[in-house]
């Protein structure tokens, strides 16, 4: 009869062990701290607890991050969770221009060197040095380039040359179409004009466009003024009809080529070319070496007697980007 009377009586303290650790909690604040407690009360606005400690605390739903109730989802909130592995890239180095002095940042800066060869003007081997720069972003896109030739034969000089040029691209984001104004200046010794200058400007029109290819086509006037050699000095008005194309041919090979004619408007029927065709193979891309295969030519309709009108050169230089 004992046994039968404490039944009911083992039966309600089970009960009440088991709704206590049903109403355990556990709350882990959004500043990090975590409270262990027995849920009282809940409303939209806060929930109450009673902490073994700190009595009733009455805790705003804004402030709590996640909370557990229940002794089981308090043991799953417990047990460490494994940890995810995450790649972390090395931070990228920030460009402070070239050679750190903040001028031109954030382009793709070359400087090549090598030999190369020309035939037509002079048939000679020379050293050749150059500098190339370009910038692209959804408004504009910049083009500049740097070269300088020199050989000697026998101890006399049979080249000298240099030549700066830039171009700039004005975008128009979500169009094809663009405008665009460059200039150039040459300097051969070996030239009947000795020097040149030369401006342009258009419209173009971006005709493909993939992730590894683009075609650009060019239509616009210019005018050159050369000066220093046997015919004095010259201005002449020109037209320019001419395409650049690029192509990444993989992750280490890019070739770019272009064609551009000049028809004179001042004599009719004469006009110049300049076709460039560059091979670029990267060598090492940490440390920013590769080489380059290039060829130019320059082909003028007029020209003095005894000149080749086609001024061929072609390079082989390694580049180093800076």
């Amino acid at each position: 009869m004992r046994v039968v009377k404490l039944m009911p009586m083992v039966m309600v303290a089970l009960g009440l062990a088991q709704n206590a650790i049903a109403d355990a909690i556990r709350v882990e604040l959004k500043t990090g701290d975590v409270l262990y407690g027995e849920t009282l009360r809940e409303t939209d606005e806060q929930m109450l607890i009673r902490h073994p400690l700190l009595g009733d605390i009455g805790i705003p739903r804004d402030d709590i991050k996640t909370f557990a109730i229940g002794a089981g989802a308090i043991a799953k909130a417990q047990t460490p969770q494994p940890a995810k592995v995450v790649k972390v890239e090395p931070p990228k180095h920030a460009d402070g221009g070239l050679l750190g002095l903040g001028w031109l940042k954030d382009w793709d800066r070359r400087l090549e060197a090598g030999v190369s060869g020309a035939s037509g003007v002079s048939s000679n081997q020379q050293a050749h040095v150059g500098f190339m720069a370009d910038y692209e972003d959804p408004q504009v896109r910049w083009q500049q380039r740097a070269r300088f030739f020199r050989s000697e034969s026998e101890g006399d000089e049979t080249a000298n040359s240099a030549m700066v040029s830039i171009n700039r691209d004005d975008l128009m984001p979500g169009s094809p179409w663009f405008s665009f104004a460059g200039g150039r200046f040459d300097r051969d010794e070996f030239q009947d004009w000795r020097n040149r200058v030369a401006i342009n400007g258009g419209v173009g029109l971006q005709m493909v466009k993939t992730e590894r290819y683009r075609l650009l086509g060019r239509l616009g006037l210019g005018a050159t003024h050369s000066w220093g050699g046997p015919e004095g000095q010259n201005t002449a008005p020109e037209g320019l009809l001419g395409f650049d194309m690029d192509w990444k041919v993989s992750k280490q090979q890019s070739v770019a080529l272009a064609n551009t004619l000049y028809p004179s408007l001042k004599h009719s029927g004469e006009f110049r070319n300049v076709t460039t065709f560059d091979w670029i193979i990267d060598l090492d891309k940490e440390a920013g070496l590769g080489l380059k295969l290039g060829v130019v030519n320059e082909h003028e309709s007029e020209r003095e007697d005894g000149l080749d009108k086609n001024d061929f050169k072609y390079t082989s230089a390694l580049i180093w980007r800076l």
